[in-house]
């Protein structure tokens, strides 16, 4: 019988806990302290296995409306049609078949633009792509936050989240 993705995930977390933790010797606190972060991290995974798809869609799709929004409203000079062309490009070519992919080439995009106004957006450039990613991005942080919350990492109260989101 296969192991289910859980059974693997306690596994390795059973094997850094029960065996390879304990022969760490007391000097090793770098190593020591990396093997908790890499069982916390598998314990997250662990827990967020099933809702880890859903929420990388979301990830994308709040990538593409921040891409659509600053291509719609920047302007500028060559450097910046080219990157606007490019982010353009990135949420054109968006599909489901690989979502971590087009989030990233959105990202990338969106990046190269900051860049480009820098150089030669037109004068009111700068002001609207901090705005637009301001107000996209507080949203995405509290949707971050969110994800986070059930391991005490951060603060948030659900009514916090929820009045942002």
């Amino acid at each position: 019988m296969t192991p289910t993705t859980d059974e693997r995930i306690a596994s390795i977390i059973r094997a850094l806990t029960e065996v390879v933790l304990p022969h760490l010797p007391p000097e090793a606190s770098l190593a020591q302290e990396q093997v908790h972060l890499s069982i916390g991290h598998l314990q997250i995974l662990k827990a967020q296995f099933d809702a880890i798809p859903a929420f990388e869609q979301e990830e994308l799709d709040d990538a593409k409306a921040i891409g659509s929004a600053l291509a719609a409203a920047v302007t500028g000079g060559e450097e910046t049609s080219t990157a606007i062309n490019g982010l353009n490009a990135a949420v054109a070519a968006v599909d489901d078949a690989d979502v971590r992919t087009h989030a990233g080439a959105i990202n990338r995009a969106v990046d190269d633009l900051v860049r480009a106004v820098s150089r030669d957006g037109a004068s009111d450039a700068k002001v609207k792509l901090t705005e637009i990613i301001l107000k996209y991005e507080k949203v995405r942080v509290m949707k971050d936050r969110h994800w986070f919350l059930p391991f005490g990492f951060d603060t948030i109260g659900e009514s916090e989240y929820r009045a942002i989101s």
